[in-house]
């Protein structure tokens, strides 16, 4: 089916009229709550690398660890780490779709606001990596949401300029990141053939698998891409000296990242963080490799007419918990046994049992993350969504959230705040967790009296629309979330 995001379906009166912030009463309260309960584990996941370098990050269970400290880790790495920024991404392909369909039913234009969103989370997400943490998601879901706008335009000739000018520059430059946005690139294509082919009826015919699918041959061929060298042509001795090399760099690296994190004042760490932002930049295709079949999933949630509707298909939901979570359980167990920690700095060359166990865990949080999603969908139609309400005044505001729980952070363990980095052992960063997001639920519900949106999420629709939305609330007028669960 091919999406012209110029639909003429509009009423009288409305078409060419420019596409305005979503009413609080048009709001999804379920996906409010299950985006507050991807805030909790998008903490619990960022806290350890608040008070660790996070050029550690990727290596698995840090094997220093022992006792209570070490069982923490591995149940934060075996149900958290992975799960909960994709299950952001699923939401993000939601939202996207829900504002796609609001623009074709009200026959508004829709490019011009969906890049100013794009520029506003990227210029958020930038904000937040030199600003306050290295650790931002933010600017890479800017890039991925550029790669969703190509899938949903379906702009053919574009998608082959731009194919072509990363092959060119793949051969030439011989860049993993370049040969990486290749993948990406093809990645969309296929997407976009079978996006806009027949009737809507046809995703579910394709849906989440199709989308899944697509990721998971991807990054099995991502793999045996790694691999396929090493057991063709093993490493030389010149290639094994460079690597030597290379890690003694990135130890020099780490020991100035933990002294500008624990004792660096706040200039230094800015102008740390911003030349981290410029080495990050041209890696972030290698993220939207994951997050761009998560935003299609999502995008097909919403297309397919599941999310207005959630309570009618659980079914749909039961069914994909019950294949999703055990088999994306098993897969992550399985990378663990086989390798619960990766030493070295990621240089220690393609070991095919370090690359299987890598790629296991992968697929896997791919499928806990849906796994996730219909749980809490499931759980949202019973006596349990009363208890899990709360959680949708902290979704309504996660913006806000997200990077106030980073100022918190840094705050609390950086040298240029109050210096607890590398003080608190994982037991007390998960408490630590506990009263900071108890705290920014109460806050949310607080401002949330008073106020339609959260500051930063205010911020964000201003640019999006180029209009300034009402933010203080009519006298007398209740927060929207208030703990029901409404199909629509």
């Amino acid at each position: 089916m091919h999406q012209d995001v110029s639909a003429t379906a509009a009423t009288p009166g409305e078409a060419g009229a420019a596409l305005k912030p979503i009413d609080a009463g048009e709001r999804i309260a379920a996906l409010d709550i299950i985006r507050g309960f991807a805030l909790i584990g998008i903490f619990l996941m960022n806290i350890e690398w608040f008070t660790r370098p996070i050029s550690e990050l990727g290596r698995g269970i840090d094997p220093s660890l022992h006792g209570i400290d070490y069982a923490v880790s591995w149940l934060v790495y075996v149900f958290v780490q992975g799960k909960f920024w994709t299950l952001f991404s699923l939401l993000f392909g939601i939202g996207f779709a829900v504002m796609l369909g609001r623009a074709e039913t009200r026959g508004r234009p829709f490019l011009a606001p969906y890049l100013r969103r794009i520029l506003g989370l990227l210029l958020f997400g930038s904000a937040h990596f030199v600003l306050i943490w290295t650790g931002d998601i933010l600017h890479n879901y800017a890039i991925t949401a550029l790669a969703l706008l190509l899938v949903v335009t379906r702009n053919w000739k574009l998608w082959l300029g731009l194919l072509v000018s990363f092959a060119a520059m793949a051969v030439v430059l011989k860049s993993d990141a370049v040969v990486g946005a290749l993948i990406l690139l093809v990645l969309v294509g296929v997407m976009m053939f079978f996006l806009h082919r027949g009737s809507v009826a046809r995703y579910w015919k394709w849906g989440v698998t199709l989308y899944s699918l697509m990721f998971v041959l991807g990054l099995i061929g991502a793999g045996v891409t790694a691999v396929y060298p090493q057991i063709r042509s093993p490493e030389t001795a010149e290639q094994a000296n460079k690597r030597q090399e290379r890690l003694a760099e990135r130890a020099k690296e780490r020991v100035e990242e933990i002294r500008i994190d624990s004792r660096g004042s706040y200039a230094e760490a800015v102008r740390y963080r911003a030349g981290k932002f410029a080495e990050d930049m041209p890696q972030a295709a290698g993220l939207s490799f994951m997050a761009l079949p998560m935003f299609m999933i999502g995008f097909w949630f919403v297309r397919s007419g599941v999310v207005a509707r959630l309570r009618e298909h659980a079914a749909l939901f039961r069914r994909l918990a019950a294949w999703t979570l055990p088999i994306g359980m098993t897969l992550t167990l399985l990378s663990v046994w086989l390798v619960p920690s990766f030493p070295g700095d990621g240089l220690g060359g393609r070991d095919p049992v370090r690359m299987a166990a890598m790629s296991l865990f992968q697929i896997g949080a791919l499928l806990l993350c849906m796994g996730y999603f219909a749980g809490m969908v499931l759980l949202l139609g019973t006596r349990a969504a009363r208890w899990l309400a709360p959680l949708g005044f902290a979704g309504r505001m996660a913006l806000t959230n997200y990077i106030g729980a980073s100022v918190i952070s840094t705050l609390f363990f950086f040298g240029y705040g109050l210096g607890y980095w590398g003080q608190l052992s994982r037991p007390g960063q998960m408490a630590f967790v506990a009263v900071v997001f108890s705290l920014q639920v109460a806050f949310s519900w607080l401002w949330l009296r008073h106020f339609r949106y959260g500051p930063l999420e205010w911020a964000w629709r201003a640019l999006t629309y180029w209009q300034l939305p009402p933010l203080r609330r009519k006298q007398g007028v209740a927060a929207a979330a208030d703990g029901t669960v409404h199909p629509a």
